[in-house]
């Protein structure tokens, strides 16, 4: 019979994993999930203790694996960016420039209500982290891209009403409807996708 303990003892020294590296890698992702988690909960700016705090982990801890909590909040925020993705591409993309118009939205809006947290944060944010600003412009223009790609006739517009149907569709015309306005998802979509409608038909 194999002596599984004695094979273990007799592995090399080089190939065994640095229990030190281990723990660290393991703090530093439990920090960052931590800080996803608190977003998601509501928490658009959780402070360093309250990451600390959900992490399990000494607030000592957090700042040896991030420089600020900018380095944090870019690290999430870039993190997001990439995961959030999927939620605004694919669909079917056929039919009639309104049925378009109306699966655009329909699309959009529930990527919108999907991410708003991490969203509303990274707009918070951008003004004084030069990383998550960037971000932010890199977001914006996916978002218009896949518009288009719903609605090519968005480039025949004239640059106003290209500029209005781009309004229309953002995350910010949805988050006062949705949010400060309390106006339902359904509605939501309903309101959107007619405004834009008449962008077209008035061209």
């Amino acid at each position: 019979m194999t002596d599984i303990h004695a094979e273990e003892v007799n592995v090399p020294e080089q190939n065994k994993p640095d229990g030190r590296l281990l723990r660290s890698e393991r703090s530093r992702g439990l920090i960052i999930d931590a800080m996803i988690a608190l977003v998601e909960e509501g928490f658009l700016i959780p402070t360093a203790q309250q990451i600390a705090e959900r992490a399990d982990v000494g607030i000592r801890s957090v700042f040896r694996h991030f420089d600020d909590m900018d380095s944090i909040f870019e690290t999430v925020n870039t993190l997001m960016l990439e995961e959030t993705a999927p939620l605004f591409t694919g669909g079917d993309r056929t039919g009639t420039l309104d049925v378009r118009i109306l699966h655009a939205i329909e699309q959009l809006t529930h990527g919108y209500e999907s991410a708003k947290n991490f969203m509303l944060s990274g707009r918070i944010r951008r003004w004084n982290t030069p990383v998550i600003e960037k971000n932010y412009a890199v977001n914006q223009r996916r978002l218009q891209k896949e518009l288009e790609d719903w609605i090519p006739e968005i480039l025949t517009l004239s640059e106003n009403k290209k500029q209005s149907a781009y309004a229309l569709a953002s995350f910010d015309y949805w988050h006062r409807l949705r949010v400060d306005q309390t106006v339902s998802q359904d509605s939501c979509i309903a309101i959107i996708s007619s405004q834009l409608s008449q962008v077209f038909s008035t061209q």
